[in-house]
């Protein structure tokens, strides 16, 4: 346990104290104190007793994908911020006449899901230390052992390079509602991964706040697709540890005139295709009384095959199941955290926007879709016309939607989706978030057009006649 028996006031405090003592810390300095935080989940045996840890507590996953998750995100997360500037000055362009300046937002109150109780906690913990912030992290129960003994070694780490320990605690166990609202009401910024609830608790809370939408990732595979290897980057994607992955894909949408070669490039891949009388039992047993069934969400293929009672083999990691269209009535919509994935014939490309337009209207909205094609003409339109705040190319959805090596997305975690999910920012979560910023402004050479070049348009276009202005500007 982190932090005994502390009530959120005390906590709250030594947060506070934790930032005096780092006020006037260097860039170089506040820099050293996030590798140490990165290296704690990092270093090679904390991510596998973690990972083993998470796995244990949640029930959900498994330790070998957790081990690249704790370790990949912390360090594309790493990568980033160092080379962000965030403390002092940060830039100044002459020729605007502003020059920028990083400060705290304060205490930071983050909300962290049971799906990654490891990795969440320390990318959030990474990006508020780089603004020179403290954290307080509020765990799903089913969590909490494992982000508790996460800040230990995050502490720990701190304390070795000469930095507060208490720019990271955790609530006092056992968590509840209540305390993570009164969290919520004495963070000076608040930044929920996870439940809508919170989400929806942490806006009313009056504290600025930082939340992020519920993922149902679709994905279309088109007609100029590369079969195969849009087939194997969705396996790899859908099975990593075990779908729990708000980008996971949850639905794959594939254009008729390929629809027989993708599902066989699936099956090749790995996937294993109900039969009509299997399928039935998936739709059933998944969703028991509309609700997911937690015996079998973020569980080994092996378990699904036997609960429904699947014909499949070894080789197999997935199940498809083929549905005849989206809709609220039908579960296998939305989002079902487990390897399960949907799919839809569409009969051409527009048919296949209009689906994908479908499943997100359940659920999703705001979050992201993928396509498989050489045609980027097809991935600009749907940039165009669907709301979401990314659209993933050729990718393997739950690596690229987070941030990767080979796409300029920020790494992250937690992805902000819009007014559309209720959220503030349509980005991924990322250092921007974590500063405040003052601007020092002097005077440049006037920048002031003439009424002829703002208005002429209107005055053309609409015949009238343009009178003296009193006063100007």
């Amino acid at each position: 346990m982190s932090e005994g028996s502390n009530t959120v006031d005390e906590q709250v405090a030594k947060a506070r104290a934790a930032m005096a003592q780092i006020a006037d810390w260097s860039q170089e300095q506040v820099d050293m104190a996030v590798r140490a935080v990165a290296w704690s989940l990092y270093e090679p045996t904390a991510a596998k007793e973690l990972a083993e840890l998470a796995v244990a507590d949640t029930g959900m996953g498994n330790v070998d994908d957790k081990i690249v998750k704790n370790t990949r995100k912390t360090f594309g997360t790493l990568r980033d911020l160092l080379r962000a500037k965030t403390v002092g000055l940060l830039d100044h362009d002459p020729a605007t006449g502003i020059a920028r300046y990083g400060k705290p937002v304060g205490v930071v109150g983050a909300v962290t899901p049971s799906t990654n109780p490891a990795a969440t906690p320390i990318n959030k913990a990474m990006m508020a230390i780089k603004g020179a912030n403290a954290v307080i992290l509020a765990p799903s129960p089913a969590g909490w052992s494992t982000t508790s003994r996460t800040a230990d070694f995050a502490r720990q780490a701190l304390v070795a390079v000469g930095a507060p320990a208490d720019l990271i605690q955790v609530l006092t166990a056992p968590v509840t509602r209540e305390a993570t609202n009164e969290l919520m009401d004495k963070a000076d910024m608040v930044v929920v991964t996870g439940s809508q609830n919170n989400v929806r608790n942490a806006y009313r809370s009056g504290t600025p706040a930082i939340g992020v939408g519920a993922g149902n990732v679709p994905v279309i595979i088109d007609t100029g697709a590369d079969l195969d290897d849009a087939a194997v980057k969705i396996t790899q994607s859908k099975t990593f540890d075990n779908a729990t992955s708000c980008s996971s894909e949850n639905s794959v949408i594939i254009t008729a005139d390929v629809y027989d070669n993708a599902m066989a490039a699936l099956e090749r891949a790995g996937a294993y295709r109900a039969a009509d009388d299997e399928a039935e039992r998936v739709r059933h047993g998944l969703f028991p009384e509309g609700k997911l069934n937690r015996n079998v969400i973020a569980q080994d293929f092996s378990v699904l095959a036997k609960h429904f009672e699947l014909g499949a083999g070894p080789e197999h990691q997935y199940v498809m199941v083929e549905e005849p269209a989206p809709g609220p009535d039908r579960p296998l919509t939305g989002e079902k955290l487990s390897l399960v994935l949907t799919v839809y014939r569409a009969d051409d490309f527009d048919h296949a926007v209009a689906l994908t337009r479908q499943v997100l209207d359940v659920q999703g909205v705001g979050h992201s879709v993928g396509i498989h094609t050489d045609d980027r003409a097809k991935a600009e339109r749907m940039a165009a016309e669907l709301p979401v705040v990314r659209v993933l190319v050729n990718q393997a959805h739950t690596f690229g939607n987070g941030g990767s090596f080979d796409n300029s997305l920020p790494f992250t975690l937690s992805m902000g989706c819009g007014t559309w999910a209720g959220n503030s920012i349509s980005e991924n979560l990322n250092i921007s978030h974590f500063i405040n910023v003052t601007h020092l402004v002097e005077t440049i050479e006037p920048d002031q057009p003439s009424e002829a070049e703002l208005f002429g348009p209107l005055w053309e276009a609409t015949g009238q006649t343009p009178r003296a202005v009193v006063g100007g500007n």
